[in-house]
């Protein structure tokens, strides 16, 4: 890998830019240097490194940031009126970036999340992450202050202030991450909405109301003879949306490899409006063909709210109202684990293919891909695997079945193939050394004995 020489940036005469200008140098000449084969996993480590450093320089400017904003002085010797103006223009980022990392510098001038500093420093978090902490926090804290300002008293003597609502919040998102350190900036958003509605319980029922009263659907012919269909309205209810379109939904194929995916879901829409007027009449209405999954527990079920929220498969909270309209349409089934939330269910290892209810509790908790080194993929998108091979004995039970997207799933067989290669070409190589001892230096090799089984 070469890279092109270019000209070195301006830089100041500080120590703090002779030591950075050096420390470019050295990271832009470990980049250009070519990199031997088998020593890929060393560069990618070393280019991790090198970028969490970059995090701990910015993060360690942005308290001084937040100060300079609070005293007046990034409006007038940096002539922007906010930090995240400011950081937009002479950083180079986006809006959102710079807005994240705005909120981040405020939450650590004013001290209000000391555990997430905790755990920077301690390499637990990454900045991105941090900023995630810091932004979902601060979001969730304004709304749970508009609740306690709006609520009688009986309400705010049994439920946190809100500084006591921030920081169950930041302790419930640290130890979240502790718990799983591959999970990315985005399954710690997730979180903090399954942590909010566990603290907050009415918020995801507030939330759904607040958004089905601004509902609505606009169809608009178009000049040329088509139409425009727009709709908007709860998050919740996009989770039956997009479930009734992916069982009309033609799966990619031989056959559709020619058709996008927007013109199949455009063709689902027209099924499922066909499907409609069909038995509209119908005294008996097929049985339904949509499968949005759903895992209450039990208490919950019962109308205990501080229990944990329903959730669908890919960890999207569900308002308790929308489980009360569905469940006299649905189909119930019954999960039993222990203390701990681990299903107890095993149908032992005479299928290869894991049975639906095997496939539901395999993961329980888990909503994205479970590949070792992190992954976003959503549940609904992932595949079953067996942790432990079905061909090595590996039982097609809950335990010991994984989600890992189409990816992973390839990438995982194909090292497990390129390790037993290497197992055999070993116990090969070591044959063919016995078997030249035995017929002398210069044996011909005949009569070589076959490898050992890898």
């Amino acid at each position: 890998m070469i890279f092109p020489p270019s000209a070195p940036p301006s830089t100041g005469t500080t120590p703090v830019d002779q030591a950075m200008a050096h420390a470019r140098e050295m990271a832009v000449g470990f980049a250009g240097r070519d990199i031997p084969i088998g020593a890929e996993d060393e560069a990618l480590e070393q280019c991790g490194r090198i970028n969490g450093e970059m995090d701990r320089i910015y993060y360690g400017m942005l308290p001084a940031l937040a100060t300079m904003e609070a005293s007046g002085a990034v409006l007038e010797k940096g002539g922007q009126n906010t930090l995240k103006a400011w950081i937009t223009h002479k950083w180079g980022t986006t809006p959102a970036q710079a807005g994240n990392l705005a909120t981040l510098a405020r939450a650590l001038h004013h001290q209000q999340l000391p555990l997430v500093d905790e755990a920077f420093q301690g390499d637990v978090l990454s900045l991105g992450e941090a900023c995630a902490i810091a932004t979902s926090t601060e979001k969730a804290v304004t709304d749970w202050a508009k609740v306690l300002d709006s609520a009688d008293e009986a309400f705010k003597a049994d439920h946190p202030d809100v500084e006591g609502f921030r920081a169950r919040l930041e302790f419930g998102l640290i130890a979240y991450k502790k718990e799983c350190p591959k999970a990315s900036v985005r399954q710690l958003r997730d979180a903090a909405k399954w942590f909010v509605a566990q603290l907050d319980p009415d918020k995801a029922d507030r939330d759904y109301d607040e958004t089905f009263d601004n509902r609505g659907a606009q169809f608009s012919p178009t000049f040329e003879g088509g139409f425009l269909l727009r709709m908007w309205g709860p998050g919740a209810d996009n989770q039956l949306i997009q479930a009734g379109l992916d069982a009309y939904t033609e799966p990619y194929g031989p056959d559709s490899a020619a058709v996008p995916k927007h013109q199949r879901t455009y063709d689902a829409m027209m099924r499922i409006f066909e499907t409609a007027l069909a038995h509209r009449k119908c005294a008996k209405a097929p049985r339904p063909v949509v499968t949005l999954n759903i895992t209450v527990p039990l208490k919950r079920y019962l109308g205990d709210q501080t229990a944990e929220p329903a959730v669908t498969e890919d960890g999207v909270v569900i308002p308790d109202q929308m489980i009360s309209r569905l469940t006299p349409k649905s189909w119930l089934r019954r999960f039993l684990t222990d203390a701990e939330g681990k299903t107890l269910l095993d149908v032992g290892q005479k299928h290869r293919c894991a049975p639906d209810p095997v496939r539901q509790a395999a993961g329980y908790k888990e909503f994205h891909c479970e590949w070792h080194e992190g992954c976003d993929m959503p549940r609904s998108w992932s595949q079953f695997d067996h942790i432990i091979a079905f061909s090595q004995g590996g039982a097609t039970s809950s335990d010991n079945m994984q989600l890992l997207c189409s990816t992973h799933n390839r990438l995982k067989h194909r090292l497990q193939v390129k390790a037993n290669q290497q197992i055999w070409e070993h116990h090969h190589t070591q044959n063919r050394q016995e078997a030249k001892k035995e017929n002398g230096d210069g044996g011909d090799g005949e009569g070589e004995p076959a490898p050992a089984t890898a």
